[in-house]
């Protein structure tokens, strides 16, 4: 950073580093397993690779879902093996991963730069919401930032010696992480022409000058450099050349389904798509970023205001410095010759980067833009280190010395005090916004989530209970395709198809309770009908989801439990009520909710002698005071509308919850009416007395129990 009157400039250096990284590690591993909520079908497709490797199963390339490059499904699988198949432990490998990288762009921007230049490119990353938010979900993209710094980092390490012995390492190391990086994601195609054209353009304009003034040993070392890189990343790169021989139709298959050359994307008008989609990734970093809400705040900028500014800069300074060198004929010495070249590289490292997301759909799209985003921290940190540098020379800053009193420079004070800005602007669009929104957790499908842990839960109580395995069904739409699923609860249900044969399909146990888990958006009187009987039948509804083509949520998926009854134990026995058709109010409690404060839970347990045949519906009226008119009310079919009275089974006893909002909590003398009424007139059902004669047209029960 800039540094003031203080006397270890190194130790500041890296203690500064480490301050930067326990700040990266702290945002990208807070709650990690919780937030975001979900976990989306890409990042279930990993975690089943994951399996697949610790079975013994390797590949260089995983075939499943488009096609998927490697490296990160083998980090993954030692997450998977301590922590078990969690979202936890996919994500932080996401988190450790993000975390590595800021040490990685540090030295990448050391090396191309300076030292300041390095921790501010790492504290820029530190707290971009872009970075930050990839580092928190299990998409393989994250990896290419870490593996690119990697080996930008030890090619210009190389270039700042001109020792043999060191060159030819950091350039073997250079070459090694250059063949790592198609291990990484998609978008890593792109640096080969990236390292290719551009070491072929330096080569050619450096080895006239350097030949002249340094003579042929010089270029002997440099050449014995370039063979070290090409060597070392032949031998990483080896066993994906040899697997590309065989299958390069697959590895090319994804970009060729997304590239704005199909027609069917361009839509005809393939010029007009290029200039749009230019436009829109030079307007990602300022103005309007990622739609997608698994990669991005909606539309958010990748950089706030302060570092897009710098960012903008930067490229300014780059730029000029860019045309400078040429200018001046790479300078006077030959450190000065191959340094002059990080303004160059780290402006082709951001256009290139970024055509993988111009030439595509959906851009900006900030998981194939990814390899830019470590190129444009790099740049803003140039950026504003110029300002700040510019401001100091002019004594815009002199006024902070006394104030700070030369325990910190101005210009690091201020450094901080934007970085700070840009981090609470981050942590706030991210915990407070981005992680509680509806949409995040739609987009994530946070309701595979929560139908494995129903599944997982219900599992582990057959285990208790010594069940049969066959107790689980699950509707084929919910188990089919259903990766992130798989992964979270695989193996621990019978999955059942809704059409007629579901009974069949199901291979119900009838003395065995059932959980039956069915999409409710369907018709599932099949799966219905193949339930125990006759049983009690509880409701769990599941949350709402919405899929990215879909207008409106909808409820994701419904659980109904079914406990057979004891032979002689259905209905008809001793009851709370007996309504007329025959329909039974064996009990009803009332329980404050678990969450929030003045909530109460009505739960009543109905019955039917006979089928209904008309669908009623309940209603249960919070009264107080002894007034007629309710202080609250709910009105619906039983269980929440999921078992209305005309499917009820003769015998079975069905769980109805109502929840209601009481104005400052249950009082005493305050009661509840439950009755039953015809919707179509408001005519309420008679409670009948023990002589079968009409008695009243609601239960009172207490609220205060």
């Amino acid at each position: 950073m800039f540094l003031g009157p203080i006397s270890n400039r190194r130790l500041v250096g890296w203690l500064s580093l480490i301050l930067i990284v326990v700040i990266g590690a702290a945002l990208r591993f807070y709650r990690i397993g919780e937030l975001p909520p979900g976990l989306y079908r890409d990042e279930g497709y990993y975690g089943l690779d994951a399996l697949r490797v610790l079975d013994g199963e390797f590949a260089i390339y995983f075939a499943a879902n488009n096609g998927r490059e490697g490296l990160f499904m083998y980090v993954l699988a030692a997450s998977v093996a301590l922590f078990g198949r969690t979202p936890e432990a996919l994500r932080i490998t996401s988190a450790f991963i993000g975390t590595l990288t800021l040490v990685a762009i540090y030295f990448a921007g050391r090396n191309m730069f300076s030292p300041r230049i390095g921790a501010l490119s790492a504290a820029i990353l530190a707290v971009t919401f872009w970075h930050l938010a990839l580092s928190r979900v299990a998409f393989r993209a994250i990896t290419l930032p870490l593996v690119l710094c990697t080996m930008m980092a030890f090619i210009f390490a190389g270039l700042r010696t001109n020792a043999l012995r060191p060159r030819v390492i950091y350039a073997a190391l250079a070459g090694a992480a250059f063949g790592l990086n198609f291990y990484t994601y998609t978008s890593a195609q792109l640096v080969l022409p990236l390292v290719g054209l551009y070491g072929l353009s330096l080569w050619v304009g450096l080895r006239r000058e350097l030949f002249v003034r340094y003579g042929e040993t010089v270029m002997q070392r440099r050449r014995l450099s370039v063979f070290a890189f090409v060597a070392a990343g032949l031998v990483v790169l080896a066993p994906l050349l040899f697997w590309l021989t065989r299958h390069a139709d697959l590895y090319f298959s994804r970009p060729g389904q997304v590239s704005i050359l199909n027609p069917a994307i361009n839509g005809g008008d393939l010029p007009g798509m290029l200039i749009a989609n230019v436009g829109k990734a030079a307007g990602m970093f300022a103005f309007q970023g990622d739609r997608i809400w698994r990669h991005n705040l909606s539309l958010r900028p990748a950089f706030d205001g302060w570092m897009a500014s710098a960012f903008a800069l930067g490229l300014v300074v780059c730029g000029w410095r860019w045309l400078r060198s040429w200018q001046s004929r790479f300078g006077t010495e030959i450190l000065g010759v191959e340094t002059n070249v990080a303004p160059q590289f780290v402006l082709l490292w951001l256009v290139a980067m970024l055509i993988p997301t111009v030439l595509a759909e959906d851009t900006p799209h900030f998981l194939r833009a990814i390899g830019a985003l470590p190129a444009a921290c790099i740049i803003a940190a140039v950026g504003l280190e110029t300002a700040l540098a510019w401001l100091s020379r002019r004594g815009v800053l002199a006024g902070l010395t006394v104030f700070l009193r030369r325990t910190i420079s101005p210009p690091a004070f201020v450094a901080a005090l934007l970085l700070t800005l840009s981090a609470i602007t981050t942590v706030s669009d991210y915990f407070n916004d981005y992680v509680q929104r509806a949409l995040t957790r739609y987009w994530l499908e946070d309701h595979n989530v929560q139908l494995a842990r129903l599944i997982n839960a219900r599992a582990q109580d057959r285990e208790q209970d010594a069940l049969p395995p066959s107790n689980i069904w699950v509707e084929h739409r919910l188990a089919n395709d259903n990766p992130s699923l798989e992964f979270l609860a695989g193996g621990q249900w019978t999955t059942v198809s809704g059409d007629a044969n579901g009974k069949q399909q199901a291979g119900r146990v009838p003395t065995s309770p059932v959980l039956l888990i069915v999409d409710p958006n369907h018709d599932w009187s099949a799966l219905r009908a193949a339930l125990p009987a006759p049983a009690t039948l509880d409701v769990i509804e599941g949350p709402l989801a919405q899929g990215d083509n879909d207008a409106v949520p909808r409820r994701a998926f419904i659980g109904v439990h079914a406990e057979p009854l004891p032979t002689g134990a259905s209905a008809g026995g001793d009851v709370l009520a007996q309504f007329e058709r025959g329909i039974a109010l064996e009990l009803a409690t009332v329980q404050p909710a678990l969450q929030p404060a003045n909530f109460y839970t009505v739960t009543l347990i109905w019955s039917a002698s006979e089928p209904v045949g008309e669908d009623y519906a309940i209603f249960v009226h919070w009264l107080r005071d002894g007034r007629p008119q309710p202080l609250v009310q709910a009105d619906s079919s039983p269980a929440k509308g999921y078992l209305p009275m005309p499917i009820w089974r003769a015998g079975d006893r069905i769980v109805d919850e109502h929840v209601l909002a009481v104005p400052g909590g249950a009082q005493p003398g305050d009661v509840v009416s439950i009755g039953i009424y015809r919707r179509e007139d408001n005519r309420r059902l008679n409670v009948l007395d023990a002589q079968g004669k009409p008695s009243s047209d609601s239960v009172i029960i207490s609220a205060l129990q």
